[in-house]
Order: structure tokens, then sequence, then C-alpha cells
């Protein structure tokens, strides 16, 4: 299973349905999926976060003013990064090694992976 438990891979459905991120022939839309899943992997932020996932859109930068920790602030840049190419420029690799905890290091290279492939809503969780 690519999810961190069952609980995120349930968060991570609800918050792609909230996006309206899935394409007729089931496919979840990489940027979106690949951001939420680091959003959604991290329960304490996306409490606060979901309020700014939206139909069509991830609104990040209201985010960046939750009182996040250095590594949810690299995570969820990470995030931003992932969904439209902006957010992380403060960053790099290092950083994530650096100031996040293994599972955030596990969330920031299974979301890598899941940008660049085609997953099919109805098998993603076989994986």
């Amino acid at each position: 299973m690519i999810f961190m438990d069952n609980d995120h891979a349930q968060r991570w459905a609800a918050a792609i349905q909230t996006a309206g991120a899935v394409r007729d022939d089931d496919t979840v839309k990489g940027d979106f999926g690949a951001s939420l899943y680091i959003l959604t992997g991290l329960p304490s932020v996306y409490d606060r976060a979901q309020q700014h996932i939206h139909p069509g859109y991830i609104d990040f930068e209201p985010m960046f003013h939750m009182g996040l920790s250095t590594g949810e602030t690299i995570l969820v840049a990470l995030a931003g990064n992932l969904y439209n190419g902006s957010f992380f420029d403060r960053y790099d690799p290092l950083n994530i090694v650096s100031y996040c905890d293994t599972d955030g290091v596990v969330l920031a290279t299974r979301a890598l992976l899941l940008r660049k492939r085609r997953c099919d809503i109805n098998t993603i969780y076989d994986d």
C-alpha cells in the first residue's frame, strides 16, 4: 500500500473528490494526487488545510500561515511545488532529510513517485 495507513487513504480519497481531481477515465490528476498525498499524510496539517482544497484548485498560500513546524512547512512547500511548480524555491532535498522525520521523508519520496505515474482511482489502494 502506498498510503501510510487506512486513515491516510480515506483522507486522500475524500480530498481527491473535493478537488474534483479524477478524470473521465478514472485516473487521478498527477498534480492533485501527489500534492494531496502529502497534505493528507499529515493529519494535523490536513485538519487545518482541508478548507483550502476546492473544486478545481488548491489554495496553498494560506496554508503557510497556519503555524506549521519547519518540517511541515517544507512538506507543504513540496506539495505546492508538485501541484503547480512554485513554493519550494527556498528548499532543497537536504532540507527534507534534515528537518522532516522518517514519515515525512517517506511522504515526500512517495509523492514524487505518485506525481509521475498515472493512477487509476479504482486500483490505487492495491499498490
